[in-house]
């Protein structure tokens, strides 16, 4: 399957740093490996292993170049590494946060506690900052996990937006926009990488 929307992602952000952030399993290393190959099996997307593609490193599509941030985890923190995490944040004009969107559509109060940790820890890096903050994009992933599996994953992404974490964190934030989808597929992660593109414009 070819991902048309990376190629104009690319061109959106060409020469621009985009910084990956979020706690572990969220998909940060399987988003990676998709924007870096515009093709994948038609199949599924295999599961990446976690670890791979973190630290910084430049990514080139059609003559367009995007530099990366993908801070390394901290396991005992949540992958809350503040240090890698305020550095990446700082040097980026763009920042991914991943989060869990199943987990925070359900109410799950651990989730939902460090989600609101880490965007609150967002909003204060902005504040410090003396220039032009970061663009945030909030990225709900793992959708297709919701328990109710009547939903489809529109009806998963309003009621993750619609969720106190996610208005206020957005709102916060100047009105971070929200795309919420899956990984699991190749169907998903187009739609899923459509979403992104759109909330870049």
């Amino acid at each position: 399957m070819i991902f048309a929307a990376i190629p104009k992602i690319w061109k959106i952000l060409d020469k621009r740093t985009v910084a990956i952030l979020g706690a572990p399993q969220t998909g940060k290393t399987a988003l990676i490996r998709l924007l870096r190959d515009v093709n994948a099996p038609d199949s599924g997307l295999q599961a990446a292993a976690s670890g791979e593609d973190r630290g910084r490193f430049m990514v080139e599509i059609k003559g367009k170049t995007v530099d990366f941030a993908v801070p390394r985890e901290v396991p005992s923190m949540n992958g809350l590494n503040v240090g890698e995490w305020k550095d990446a944040f700082d040097d980026a004009e763009h920042v991914w946060y991943l989060f869990r969107a199943d987990l925070v559509a359900r109410g799950d109060a651990g989730t939902t506690q460090m989600v609101k940790t880490h965007l609150a820890l967002f909003k204060k890096w902005i504040d410090a900052q003396p220039g032009s903050a970061p663009k945030i994009l909030l990225v709900g992933t793992w959708a297709d996990e919701h328990p109710d599996r009547s939903l489809s994953l529109s009806q998963v992404a309003k009621q993750v937006e619609d969720t106190d974490v996610i208005k206020f964190g957005s709102a916060q934030l100047g009105g971070a926009p929200v795309v919420v989808g899956s990984l699991v597929t190749s169907k998903d992660a187009d739609r899923l990488l459509k979403g992104i593109k759109s909330r870049l414009q």
